[in-house]
Parts: C-alpha cells; structure tokens; sequence
C-alpha cells in the first residue's frame, strides 16, 4: 500500500497546475505592453508612410509649377520668334511693291522699322543681277562704297547674287558687293526658300561683334516680281534677309518669366539630327555643367529650322519654406502623437474606466473641431435619416441647433427653416438625382439661397461605403463662396466693359479701311492693297475676339438674354450647312444631314442655337483634312433631342479631353496651332447649351476624328 505522506511524482514532460496558473497570469499582465508595442509600430508606420506621401506631394507640386513655367516661357519664345520676324515680312512687301530700290531708298525704309522699336539686329537686300545687268549694278556699288568696284571679275557665269545694300553694316556676315551665287553655306538655303516661296532660316553663327558670346541666324524671304511672265511665272528679283541675334529672342520672355537661377539653353537640331547649343554658349554643351540634366524639353520652329528649349530643373523649385519642411512637421507630430498613443493604448487596457473616459474626451474634441469649421457638414444613412450635422449647417439652413434636426428624416429637413433659394425645384430635384445614385460623388456644384441673406454655396457630396463597398449612406458638404463668386463678376464686368470699349475703334478701324480699299482715299497700288487686306482681316479676327469676350463676360454674369421658343432643328440646321456650303466645297468635305422626318422641336433660343450648331460645324471644318467628311445626326432620348456633329478630322488627345471646353484653351496637334482660334468658341458652346438647360459631351479618339453630341430639352414650355 502506498504512502499517503509521499507525493505522486510529476510525468516527465508534464508542467505543474501552480507553473501554468503562473505563466497565464504573467501573460495577461504583459498584454498591455504587447498590446501597447504593437500599437506603436503601427502608428509609426503611418507616420513615416504620411511623411514620405508629403515629401512626394512637394514632388508633384514643384513638378507641376515647373511645368506651368517652362510652357509660360515656352509661349512667350514663340510668341517672340514670331514677332521678330515682323521687320523682313515688311521689308519683303516693301521690296516687291516697288520695280526698283535704291541705297537710299533702302535706308530709309529701314531706319523707319529702327525706330518703331525693331527687334531685328540688321537687314539687307540681296539681288539678282543678270550678266549683262552688271554695269548698271558697278555704278551703284561703287557709288555706295565710295571705290571702284567691280562684279564678275572671277569669270563669267549667268547671273550674280550679291549683297546690293544693308542696314546697319554687319562686316563679316553680310559684307555689301559680296557674291553669294555659290555661297556653301546660304546658296542651299536661297534655292530653298525660292523653291518652297517661304521664308527659311539658316544654322546659327558666331556674331562677328562678338564670336565668343553670341550666335546670330540669317533668315531668307524671296523677292518675286509682282507681275509674271507670258508662261504664268514670277521671276525672283532677289533674297530679304535678316540678321537675327539668339539672344534677342530670350531677352523678353527670360525677363517676364523671372527664371532667375534656372539653368536652360536654346539648342539648334541640325538637318540630320545633330544637336547644336546656340544659346547661352555657341557651340558648347552647358548640359555637361547641370547637376540634374535636362528634365523638360519644349520644341520650336524658327522659320522651317527646328529649335529646342531645353531647361534643368531645380530641386523644390517653386516650394516654400514651409512646404519643404512640412514633412518634418508631420513627422515630428507624427512621433509625439505615437507616443501619446502608445501611452493612451496601455492606459486602455490596463483600466476600463479610463478608456471610456479617454474615448468621451475624444468624442468631445471632435465635435468640437466639427462644430468650428466654417463649412456645413451633413451625414445621412442609407435609409436617408440625418446621423450627425454640425452647427454651421443649423446656422445656415434655418435651425435652432444640430440636436434637433439629427435622427430625422433628411427629406423634411433638406430645404431648411426659413430659407428661401434662388430655384428650389431644380435644388430639390438635383438632391434627389444624386441621392438616389449609389455611386455618385460630386465635387463642386452652386446653391443660390436668396433668403434669409444672400448667400451662395458650393455643395460637394460623396458615398459613404464600408470596408466591403457596402453603401453606408451619404456625406454632405455646403461651402460658402459668396465672396469667391462677387470677385468672379467683378472680373466678368471689367471684360465686358473693356470690350465694349474696344468695339466701336475696332469697327471704326475695319470701316475706314475698306472705305481706303475701295478707292475713298484715292488709288491704292498693289502692294498697299496686300498689307490693307492683311490689316483688315486681322481687325475682322480681333472683332470677333472682343464678341466671343463679350458673350463669356454676360454668361458669367448672368446678364445673357434668352428668348425660349419652340425651335425647328431641321430648318435651323438646313439654313446653317447652306450657308457654310462654300467652306465645305473650299476643303472639299462630304456632308450628311441624317434627322428624323418628324422630329419633336426643343425649348430653347434660336438664335443661341444657331451660334452653338455654327460653332461646332466650323471646328469639324477646321480640323478636318480635305476630302474628309461631317455628318450631322439627331434623335429622341427620353425627354432631349440629341444633335451629334461627327466630323472625320484630327481628333482630340486624350490628355486633352478634360480641358477641351475651359477657356482659353487653343489644342495644338502635330505641333500645329488651329488656325483662326480664339480659345472661346467651346467655352462659349457649353455655357450656351447649359443656361438652356441642355449638356454637351464629347467623344474623340485621336486620328480618327472627333463628334460633339449637344442634348437639349423638348418643346414641353416649362415654367
């Protein structure tokens, strides 16, 4: 029989009842400080993830102001390029207006373009002298030089190329008497520019003044006689050139940009692709010298040669102190917040007396955030019951307090107490569309509120969904921009009334140059009549820039007059694509007018739809290639007639798609800026279709073509 006083012996591998009583009790008391650790790597984790997001933020931000800049500059280059080659385009009319140029008569004209504040820095003449024309052309040489001079001497051949006359003198790249019939460098670039009848520019040179530090190009314009011969031909009298230096093209625009310390170069691209820097150092390579290297290259075309810009970007350019260091902030916050959290989560589970204090205390705090801010902010579930508002939305909408209207339903509360808006049906009825969809967020839409004060507010609304995209409800937000949107008249009546100003000189201009082209002011010779037409043509354009300025100003404003009648969409547009018939023969297009025989008429103002339909046909015409196509369709969806004008043309980038109806906004495809465009006529367009209370939409892919679809309300006469 066993001893009862002898204990059982422990198995081997078996752990005693006091040892496991013992190691769970140390488990549980560990548990806040596993719980706690654990806490901590998380938040540290977000910390750091919220730091590098807003180092990254800056990244994007000083990539997107670099490229706001560069296309700034960019377009001032251009704008530049052009202009500057205003003083040969006038030197070439003068020279083909006239049989024959003296030195005298030469200067004259020039040193005229000199003091309109040219920005040419010489300009010449260089003529085709026959072989039996060069007497005449010695006398006036010599004449000129004060020496003897004499052309030809080197042997005999069918017709010389020399410099008759220049201004200033530029010795060393265009030294007057001097042949250039064969001329390696600008004999190639002569025939061009005779061959193609257009003004072609040379490969940059060292400057003569000053070799080391500047590069100059020469452009060439074919002079042709005004009257040809009995086969229909004109024979060239000779080459205007122009003496141009780089560094006159950046002055301007490098100054108005303020690029400062941003490094960036101007590089000609030779014939077969060779790059050649030009600017700041001819026939150098600053790119060597960048820390970064070329980060953003812009192309350009300086009369048929093709040109880069090309600009080094530096680090945080265009962030501010406090934006640079915001990351440090956040994560300087970021710590003291994790610690204050760790400890926060050890006193929560050590007593849970505390966590429900803590979490009342933080309950408090954010509705007392929630209460503060400015905008009103309204949360609905999915069975559209108010959840939680704060009191900026019981301010603004009429009531006592935020408790009161919370666990009610949203419909009754949604109008108000009190406060009266600018169109109610159309507010209800707009919440209700978005309510109604599951999946809709809208960022920015107008509230008029007339009543109590006046007030307009920028509603945004947005799902809320759970982990799983379970529709939870809806959030709301009302902001007031009352003051945003008087500054924004304020600046459509300044346009407005500066155009107003500018239409009656403009009419007055184009009046009293067609008066001069008929014959008012006495007989006008060729080459006046030429330069009248182009200054009348322009003055038609910016005419109808000042009208597009106008139209914008009065829809922002809201002063735009509609006139809403039942309107014939089949005879509007008859009338339309008759009257541009010529414009498609001019190009060659097909046309199609596919409508329904019975077709429902819309609501709207005829002579606003006419300006909307003129000015989607015009831009398929634009942009569609000769022998393409436009096709007009309509058709009945719902309660809107539906217009499509499908054209054949470029199409329209991806890229810019979204941008394609804002103002200003001219597209440029294949480097090729629209011809005649104003930046307007879409802005214009959707505006128009919007105020009579239509939409517009587009549908483009690029190098296929492009149809813009405008949906306008039936003939119902709302009220």
């Amino acid at each position: 029989m066993a001893n009862p006083a002898i204990p059982r012996s422990v198995k081997q591998g078996e752990q005693p009842l006091v040892a496991k009583e013992a190691s769970t009790g140390h488990l549980l008391q560990r548990l806040p400080s596993f719980a706690a650790a654990a806490t901590l790597a998380m938040l540290l984790a977000m910390t750091l993830a919220t730091a590098i997001s807003i180092r990254s933020i800056n990244q994007s931000q000083s990539d997107l102001r670099f490229d706001e800049l560069v296309d700034s500059v960019s377009l001032e280059v251009d704008s530049e390029f052009n202009k500057s080659l205003s003083e040969l385009a006038a030197i070439q009319g003068f020279l083909e207006a006239s049989d024959d140029v003296n030195p005298s008569q030469f200067r004259t004209f020039a040193s005229a373009l000199e003091r309109a504040s040219w920005s040419v820095h010489a300009l010449g003449y260089i003529k085709k002298v026959a072989a039996d024309d060069t007497a005449g052309f010695n006398r006036m040489m010599s004449l000129q030089l004060n020496d003897d001079f004499e052309l030809g001497s080197d042997g005999y051949q069918d017709f010389y190329m020399p410099v008759a006359f220049t201004y200033p003198e530029t010795l060393g790249i265009l030294n007057p008497g001097e042949d250039l019939a064969f001329h390696p460098r600008y004999t190639p670039l002569m025939n061009k520019a005779e061959t193609e009848r257009q003004i072609v520019a040379s490969p940059p040179v060292p400057s003569a003044s000053n070799p080391h530090d500047q590069a100059v190009v020469l452009v060439f314009t074919p002079i042709f006689d005004q009257h040809d011969d009995l086969l229909g031909v004109s024979k060239l009298r000779g080459f205007g050139t122009g003496v141009y230096r780089v560094a006159d093209f950046l002055a301007g625009p490098v100054e108005r940009a303020g690029l400062g310390d941003i490094d960036f170069r101007v590089v000609d691209i030779g014939d077969v692709g060779e790059e050649q820097e030009v600017f700041p150092v001819p026939n150098g390579n600053t790119n060597e010298e960048w820390t970064i290297g070329t980060s953003h290259v812009i192309e350009l075309n300086l009369a048929g040669r093709d040109w880069q810009l090309q600009f080094s970007q530096p680090e945080g350019y265009g962030i501010t102190r406090l934006e640079s260091e915001l990351w440090l902030i956040v994560l300087a916050a970021g710590l003291v917040i994790t610690g204050l959290a760790t400890v926060s989560m050890y006193s929560l589970i050590a007593g849970r007396q505390s966590v429900q204090s803590d979490l009342t205390l933080m309950t408090r705090r954010m509705n007392i955030l929630l209460d503060s801010a400015l905008e009103s902010i309204l949360l609905v579930d999915d069975e559209d019951r108010i959840v939680w508002a704060n009191q900026s939305y019981a301010d603004v909408f009429g009531f006592d307090n935020s408790e009161s209207i919370i666990g009610s339903d949203w419909e009754s509360a949604r109008t108000g107490v009190g406060v009266k808006f600018g169109n109610r049906r159309k507010f209800i009825s707009r919440l209700t569309e978005i309510n109604h969809n599951h999946e809709l967020a809208v960022t920015s839409e107008d509230v008029q509120i007339v009543a109590p004060e006046h007030r307009i507010l920028s509603m945004t609304s947005a799902p809320a969904t759970s982990g799983t995209s379970e529709y939870l409800g809806r959030l709301w937000v009302f902001r007031d921009v009352t003051q945003e949107r008087t500054v924004d008249q304020s600046k459509s009546e300044f346009v407005s009334m500066v155009s107003h100003e500018l239409r009656t000189p403009l009419t007055s201009l184009t009046g009293f140059i067609e008066l001069i082209l008929d014959g008012a002011g006495g007989e006008v010779n060729p080459g006046m009549e030429r330069l009248l037409h182009k200054a009348h043509t322009n003055g038609l354009r910016l005419s109808r820039l000042v009208g597009d300025l106008l139209d914008i100003s009065r829809l922002e404003a809201g002063n735009l007059a509609l006139e809403l009648s039942e309107v014939s969409l089949q005879g509007l547009l008859a009338e339309l694509t008759e009257s541009m018939a010529p414009q498609f023969a001019e190009k060659q297009l097909s046309f199609r007018l596919k409508l329904p025989e019975k077709m429902r008429a819309v609501w709207a103002d005829r002579e606003r739809c006419a300006q909307v339909f003129s000015n989607l046909i015009t831009n398929a015409v634009r942009y569609t290639q000769q022998d393409g196509s436009v096709t007009i369709s309509g058709k009945l969806v719902g309660d809107h007639i539906e217009i499509t004008v499908r054209d054949t043309g470029e199409g329209i980038r991806p890229e810019n798609q979204a941008r394609i109806f804002d103002k200003f906004v001219r597209i440029s495809n294949n480097g090729k800026r629209p011809p005649g465009s104003t930046g307007l006529g879409l802005a214009i367009t959707k505006t128009l279709v919007e105020t009579q209370g239509g939409s517009i939409r587009l549908e483009s892919e690029f190098g296929k073509g492009s149809a813009f679809t405008v949906a306008l309300p039936v003939a119902e006469r709302p009220e």
